[in-house]
């Protein structure tokens, strides 16, 4: 895919990023981590849904250990913690930072984030799970994807400041 026309210079900055991206074979390699990631925390679901905010249309319960933004979760509460622990200290810092599960139980995992330094094109990479499987929709640019499985998404957010 490649953006249309209309792009100012930040657009013509991502253009080469998103064409040239490939995904990591490494995270793929993970995804039976993943999967098991992701069965703790759907197996946690009503504790984490007990902590979601009911007047926020994202409607998720967030945890990422790192963050200072309000609404998002620095501790699992304390009943959620062991295997959802262990699987990040098995996945470790390069391969994840937190996740959201959503009220339909939908999972995004946050895997990492970087800016290339010289044209300040921000890339996040996450993993979306769909736990009932389904008709994964591919996204749009500035977002590139791989559907991995009838359950697991790959995809990337390409980003400069100011331009979206």
């Amino acid at each position: 895919m490649y953006a249309a026309g209309g792009c100012n210079s930040k657009g013509d900055k991502i253009i080469p990023a998103y064409n040239n991206y490939k995904f990591d074979l490494k995270v793929i390699e993970k995804l039976p981590i993943y999967d098991s990631l992701a069965s703790a925390i759907l197996e946690k679901a009503p504790l984490f849904q007990k902590n979601m905010n009911k007047n926020d249309s994202y409607q998720a319960f967030r945890y990422i250990p790192a963050s200072n933004q309000t609404g998002v979760f620095r501790k699992l509460p304390e009943e959620a913690g062991g295997d959802i622990g262990r699987y990040f200290a098995k996945l470790g810092k390069d391969f994840i930072y937190g996740f959201d599960i959503f009220k339909d139980s939908t999972i995004k995992i946050y895997v990492r984030s970087k800016t290339i330094e010289t044209t300040k094109v921000e890339i996040t990479e996450n993993l979306s799970y769909y736990p009932v499987g389904s008709n994964i929709k591919h996204r749009e640019y500035p977002v590139k994807d791989s559907i991995l499985n009838i359950r697991w998404q790959y995809w990337t957010r390409f980003d400069a400041p100011g331009l979206f």
